[in-house]
């Protein structure tokens, strides 16, 4: 890669310029302002010499004019311009007279004009004075103060900046030159001589010294380098000598890591997706190999809540192999977290254990005799019990998942207060029944029920009460339509349903009428009812198959509605009645 050389600035000329450049800018800030404020006070000096015209010579104005001498008036207005701040100074009587004195500049108005009053009548004037200022004059002053400040404060900034370029060259640039030229001579490879700068002592400290205390650091650390390398150099040369040696041990090490891994791998493949069914013996061939591979006489996996008691879940004796009896496992000692080593009651047996999320997980190999497992064996015992203890977890979890997964779509069909089917259960049903009615021809019916004054029944006893008369209610829904297809529905509040398959219209009526007297029958008191007990009233509705129908929701909506009409009908005509609706022959979609 080619390197490409920077340009060298000296930092003190860096700070140099950039100290002038801000006086120059300074400077020029300062020059804007004062000439503002120059210009400003000079103005404000010749209002207050005007003003002092307006008081010394406006009475003597008066008396000139008011005694008609002219003479007299021309000198006043003589020395009014006189002045060198004043071009011209002009009198102007009510008379008519006129006095003027010195040049006054063409088209252009008075800058003052200043009346003269009556010497009797203070409502009137005598005349005026205009007086014209002499900007010339004013300019040249104002140019002349500012140029005045600004060579004050340019030289001041030249004193200063010099007095900063020697300050920066002895006490930055010089020893920030030599640290540079002793960085570029520092090597790795030799003894670097200490970092000294020809500068004055003091009794403090400031940055160059710390940056001499840092490059002496590093001389030492280079230094210590050095050493420690050389000292490695050394190592590396004894170490080459039984390098051979450490190669063939690290390539059998290797070796049996790998076969281990492999091992664990295709055991870990194995486990992975065995059925339910096949648990319980692929634990125990997992146990077998491994027993195998370690040439123990029997092993076994053992499990237990955190406070509970010891159980042995897989077993592999072999042929010759024995395992310990739980209550040996009660009383012994046990360790927090894992623990791979000899077991607490016995030098020949072997274990891994562990608490994985509130329950116990105990790996165990007996032996015929004792012997010491190497560091490699202990690993491999700690890997095969994390592969069977997740193992065995993951199909605990899948257990109880898929025991929540068959809670949880029982309670999605189910109504939770009656146990009937709910409105999303009872749609898909339809829609099987619909279209297995449509293939076949058969019929299939819907009852729409309502309990009767069911409002007042809640109003009178109490919610609580009203739901345990809905659960009676359900029962002997659930019993009167027991047949293979018939489902029972509660679709919410009072309103209830039962769908019926290969049920014509009559049929579905005395299903119905059954049904209601199930329900009379069971007598529930209801003081609010004019009948003096809980009835229900019953609206159905009948399907024929046609093939000719459309969706099986539009179907069925109409059914619904039918059976709603037919169930108001019976409401109006004195509830506790049975009403039927036109059988459907053919829906269109």
């Amino acid at each position: 890669m080619r390197v490409v050389a920077r340009p060298f600035h000296s930092l003190a000329s860096t700070v140099l310029r950039n100290v002038v450049a801000a006086a120059g800018v300074f400077a020029m800030v300062v020059g804007v302002f004062y000439c503002y404020h120059a210009y400003h006070k000079e103005l404000d000096r010749v209002e207050k010499l005007t003003a002092a015209f307006a008081k010394a010579y406006v009475p003597m104005l008066t008396v000139g004019i008011w005694d008609i001498e002219a003479d007299a008036l021309q000198h006043q207005v003589d020395l009014i311009a006189g002045h060198p701040e004043i071009a011209a100074a002009r009198v102007s009587a009510a008379t008519g007279m006129t006095f003027l004195s010195g040049s006054r500049p063409q088209q252009r108005a008075p800058d003052r004009r200043i009346p003269i009053p009556h010497p009797a009548d203070q409502g009137e004037t005598l005349g005026e004075l205009d007086i014209w200022y002499d900007q010339n004059y004013i300019n040249q002053a104002i140019t002349e103060s500012v140029v005045i400040s600004f060579l004050e404060f340019v030289l001041f900034a030249l004193v200063v900046s010099l007095i900063t370029y020697r300050i920066i060259f002895a006490r930055l640039n010089k020893p920030l030159r030599t640290l540079a030229d002793y960085s570029r001579q520092l090597n790795p490879g030799r003894r670097n001589p200490p970092l000294e700068l020809e500068r004055t002592r003091h009794h403090w400290e400031d940055e160059i010294d710390l940056m001499v205390e840092g490059f002496n650091t590093l001389r030492d650390g280079i230094a210590r380098f050095s050493e420690e390398r050389d000292q490695a150099i050394r190592a590396l040369s004894e170490e080459r000598d039984r390098l051979d040696d450490r190669i063939r041990q690290r390539t059998e090490d290797v070796s049996n890591i790998n076969a281990a891994l492999e091992f664990l791998s295709r055991l870990s493949v194995k486990l992975i997706d065995v059925p339910a069914s096949g648990q319980s013996q692929a634990i125990r061939d997992a146990l077998s190999e491994s027993a195998e591979r370690l040439g123990t006489a029997a092993g076994g996996i053992a499990l237990a809540p955190v406070e509970g008691d010891w159980a042995w879940c897989y077993q592999w004796t072999g042929t010759r192999g024995e395992l310990p009896d739980i209550d040996v496992l009660a009383r012994a000692e046990w360790f927090p977290g894992w623990y791979v080593g000899p077991a607490s009651w016995s030098d020949g047996d072997t274990i891994c254990s562990v608490q994985m999320e509130g329950e116990r997980y105990l790996l165990l190999f007996r032996e015929p005799a004792n012997r010491l497992y190497t560091p490699l064996e202990e690993r491999l015992i700690r890997l095969l019990g994390e592969i069977l203890f997740k193992v065995i977890e993951r199909w605990q979890r899948q257990r109880q998942l898929e025991a929540s997964r068959r809670e949880l779509y029982r309670l999605s069909r189910t109504d939770p207060l009656t146990g009937l089917a709910n409105r999303r259960y009872f749609t898909e049903v339809r829609e099987q029944e619909g279209r297995r009615a449509q293939r076949s021809g058969e019929p299939i019916s819907v009852l729409m029920i309502d309990v009767d004054y069911f409002k007042a029944y809640n109003d009178q006893y109490g919610h609580s009460q009203g739901d345990r008369c809905l659960v009676r209610l359900a029962e002997v829904f659930r019993h009167q339509c027991a047949r293979a297809g018939e489902l029972s529905v509660r679709l919410g509040g009072e309103e209830f349903a039962i769908l019926l398959p290969t049920i014509d219209a009559e049929e579905a009526l005395a299903v119905a009428d059954r049904v209601r007297k199930a329900v009379f029958d069971l007598a529930i008191p209801h003081d609010g009812s004019p009948l003096g007990w809980v009835t229900v009233s019953i609206g159905c509705a009948t399907w024929f198959g046609d093939y000719g129908a459309g969706a099986m929701d539009t179907v069925f909506d109409r059914m619904m509605r039918d059976a709603d009409h037919a169930l108001y009908r019976a409401k109006e005509h004195g509830r506790n009645r049975v009403e039927g609706a036109a059988p459907l022959t053919l829906v269109e979609g």
